[in-house]
């Protein structure tokens, strides 16, 4: 599936997952965790959406690359800070 490669891949694979992870039985304790997980997805699309404007437009794809790298950096924090809180509020329920 060539669609799924890249950005747009990482985006809907991170969202899958948290689809998957409704099966685990956490998903009522992490619902705050999944947020920040879910909302860094978003940011992954949406980096994906303006590869092609910066393309199409030469004039602006330097500004297209740095609003792209921004929102990378936007979704691999907020992936970094729920997958971190999540693993926190799991192990702690372990105890």
């Amino acid at each position: 599936m060539a669609f799924l490669e890249g950005t747009i891949g990482l985006g809907v694979g991170v969202l899958v997952g948290l689809a998957l992870l409704k099966y685990s039985g956490y998903v009522d304790a992490l619902k705050k965790e999944l947020g920040y997980i879910a909302s860094g997805a978003v940011f992954l699309i949406l980096a994906s959406v303006l590869e092609p404007v910066g393309t199409q437009v030469p004039s602006i794809a330097t500004a297209v690359g740095w609003i792209s790298i921004i929102f990378w950096v936007i979704a691999f924090i907020l992936v970094l800070i729920g997958a971190i809180a999540m693993a926190i509020q799991i192990f702690s329920k372990l105890k």
